[in-house]
């Protein structure tokens, strides 16, 4: 009995590997797509990939929702001249749902440069941001329902904020 559960379960893990696989692939699509729509602040783009049951944990504890980014993104694109670069990097892939639900953890990376507070002087911004996710098929595309914030990094023209 005990050896044929092993032999089960020894089966199973090659399938489980390719879902993952495929999931991480189907992520990082979605990822690019926004990456893309942030690059241009296309905003329609943007809040596409945004489902309705979406919350972000803030660092401070703090829960924004779906309306709350859309306000938060505008403001801080009012600021932001350009994009330089836009990085995310998954470094833990867990299914759950019967596969139809992810949990990842990743880091931001985000290069851009904004406006300062007199409106005219640019400065390079760089900011990381580690976060723990959850992703959920919704029909046929995979979405990020949930963010947990878990800290990173401001550098101001290369130095620390």
């Amino acid at each position: 009995m005990i050896t044929l559960l092993l032999a089960l379960s020894a089966a199973q893990i090659p399938d489980e590997a390719r879902l993952q696989k495929a999931v991480l692939r189907a992520i990082q699509d979605e990822t690019g797509h926004v990456s893309s729509a942030i690059k241009r602040k296309d905003m329609d783009q943007y809040m596409d990939a945004v489902p309705n049951d979406y919350r972000i944990e803030e660092d401070d504890g703090s829960v924004t929702d779906k309306t709350g980014l859309r306000v938060k993104q505008t403001q801080a694109w009012a600021l932001i001249t350009r994009t330089n670069r836009i990085d995310m990097t998954f470094s833990e892939i867990r299914l759950g749902c019967g596969g139809e639900c992810a949990f990842v953890k990743s880091r931001q990376r985000w290069d851009r440069q904004m406006l300062g507070r007199d409106g005219v002087t640019e400065f390079n911004v760089v900011t990381t941001q580690d976060h723990e996710e959850k992703w959920a098929l919704q029909g046929s595309r995979w979405r990020q329902t949930f963010i947990k914030e878990l800290g990173g990094t401001v550098l101001v023209d290369g130095k620390p904020l």
